[in-house]
C-alpha cells in the first residue's frame, strides 16, 4: 500500500513537472494579444537597454574629466579585453539556454556560473600586477556569472527583466564611481574600477544561489562549442569589428571615427530586433524553431523599417548641421545596414532554435573576404567612410539572403 501511494505521488509530481513545461491549455493566447504583450516587453527592454548605455557615456565623460584621457585609454582597453574573451566564451551557454531541455539548461547554467567565477578569481590573482589583465577577467568572468543569472528572463523570453537587470548593475556602479571620482580629492584608476566591479559581489551571490543543487555540465560537445564560440568571435567580432580596422589601416583616425559613429548607431538600435526575438524564446524551442512559432515577418519587417528610418532621418538632418559631410553620408547608407541587421538578429534567434549553428558561422565566414574586399576597393575609389558605409550594408544584404532562403526556401520546397 504504502509503494503504491508513492508511486502514485510520484506519477502526481511528474504530470505537474510536465505541465509546468507546456502552456496552460485552458487560456489560448490570440495571436493579436501575443504580438501585443511582445511588443510590450521589447518596449520595455529597449527603454532600459538604452538607459543603461546613456548612463554608460556619462560615466565615460566622468572618468575622463577626473582621470585623464589617458586612464581611460587604458580603461577603454581593459573594456575591449573583457570584450573580446567573454562573449565567445559565454556564446555556448547563451545560445544552448535558449532552446535545450530544462534539465540541461539547469546543468549549463551551473557550469556557466563557475566559468564566470573561475574568471574572477583569475582577475583578482593579477589584481596586484597588471591593471589591463585583472580588470578585463573580472569584467568578462563577472558578466558571464551575471548572464547565467539572467539566464532564466532570457531562457522565457522576458527582455524587459533582462535589461531591467543590466541598467540595475549599470547604475549601480556609475554611481559607486561617480561618488568616488567627485567625492576623493585624487582619486585612481584602480580604486574606480574596483568600485565599478563591486556590484558583482551580489551578483556572484545571487547566482550560486540560483545554481545550487545543479551538477554542473557542459554546453554541448567540443565540436559544438567549438563552432558556437567561433560564432561569436569570428562570426560576430570580426565580421562587424574587422571592418573597422581595416579602414583605420587603409585611411586614418578621422575617416574612421566618423564610420565608426554611424556603426554605433545603427548596431545600437538594430539590436531592438534581439529584444523582439527574445519574446519567442519559449514557443520557439517547444516547437523546435519553427516559423509558425517565432516573430511574424510583417512584425519583423515592420520594426526594421522604423528603426531604419530613423537612422535615415538623423543623416538627412546630419546634412543640414555642421556635422562632416561624410559622416552624414555614412549615416544615411547605414539605415539601410540598420534595417538589414535588424531583421538578421531575429533570424538569427530562430536559427538558434533550429539548431543550425554551422549554417551561421560558416555564412559569416565566408562574407568576411567579400566584406573586406569591397571596402578595399571603395576606398581605393576615395570615399573614405561611405566606402565602409557600402562595405558593410551590401554585406548584410548578402547575409540576410542566406539566412532567408535558409528559412523560408526549404518551408516553400
Amino acid at each position: 500500500m504504502v509503494g503504491a501511494a508513492r508511486s502514485r505521488s510520484r506519477s502526481r509530481d511528474q504530470s505537474q513537472g510536465e505541465r509546468d513545461l507546456t502552456l496552460p491549455e485552458s487560456a489560448p493566447e490570440s495571436a493579436p494579444e501575443g504580438a501585443s504583450r511582445n511588443l510590450f516587453k521589447t518596449l520595455v527592454g529597449v527603454f532600459f537597454m538604452y538607459g543603461s548605455r546613456g548612463l554608460g557615456l556619462l560615466l565615460t565623460l566622468a572618468i575622463i574629466a577626473r582621470l585623464g584621457i589617458a586612464d581611460y585609454g587604458l580603461y577603454a582597453l581593459a573594456f575591449s579585453f573583457a570584450t573580446i574573451i567573454g562573449p565567445p566564451l559565454d556564446n555556448p551557454w547563451a545560445v544552448r539556454a535558449i532552446r535545450e531541455s530544462e534539465d540541461q539548461f539547469n546543468r549549463e547554467r551551473s557550469s556557466r556560473y563557475l566559468v564566470g567565477m573561475a574568471l574572477v578569481v583569475a582577475g583578482l590573482a593579477v589584481l596586484p600586477f597588471n591593471y589591463f589583465l585583472w580588470f578585463g577577467l573580472v569584467m568578462a568572468g563577472g558578466e558571464i556569472a551575471f548572464n547565467s543569472l539572467k539566464g532564466r528572463a532570457v531562457r522565457d523570453g522576458h527582455p524587459d527583466l533582462v535589461w531591467r537587470y543590466d541598467a540595475m548593475r549599470q547604475t549601480t556602479s556609475a554611481l559607486l564611481v561617480c561618488a568616488y571620482l567627485f567625492g576623493v580629492d585624487q582619486p585612481s584608476l584602480r580604486g574606480a574600477s574596483l568600485l565599478y566591479c563591486a556590484p558583482y559581489v551580489a551578483i556572484l551571490i545571487l547566482a550560486g544561489l540560483a545554481v545550487r543543487g545543479h551538477r554542473p555540465g557542459m554546453p554541448g560537445s567540443l565540436r559544438q562549442m567549438g563552432y558556437l564560440t567561433a560564432e561569436m568571435g569570428l562570426g560576430t567580432a570580426v565580421y562587424l569589428q574587422g571592418d573597422v580596422l581595416l579602414l583605420g589601416f587603409l585611411t586614418d583616425s578621422t575617416v574612421v571615427g566618423y564610420y565608426n559613429i554611424t556603426l554605433m548607431a545603427a548596431t545600437a538600435l538594430a539590436a531592438i530586433g534581439q529584444s523582439f526575438a527574445m519574446t519567442y524564446h519559449e514557443p520557439l524551442r517547444k516547437s523546435g524553431g519553427t516559423l509558425e512559432s517565432g516573430p511574424k515577418i510583417r512584425t519583423t519587417l515592420t520594426i526594421s523599417a522604423v528603426v531604419g528610418a530613423l537612422v535615415l532621418i538623423t543623416g538627412v538632418v546630419m546634412l543640414f548641421t555642421t556635422a562632416p559631410a561624410p559622416m552624414a553620408q555614412a549615416m544615411i547608407i547605414m539605415a539601410g545596414f540598420c534595417f538589414l541587421r535588424t531583421v538578421i538578429c531575429v533570424f538569427q534567434v530562430v536559427l538558434y532554435a533550429q539548431r543550425r549553428d554551422r549554417l551561421r558561422l560558416g555564412a559569416s565566414i565566408a562574407l568576411l573576404p567579400v566584406k573586406f574586399a569591397l571596402l578595399t576597393i571603395l576606398v581605393k575609389l576615395g570615399l573614405g567612410a561611405v566606402a565602409a558605409a557600402i562595405a558593410t550594408t551590401a554585406s548584410d544584404a548578402l547575409l540576410l539572403a542566406i539566412f532567408a532562403v535558409a528559412l523560408y526556401g526549404r518551408r516553400r520546397r
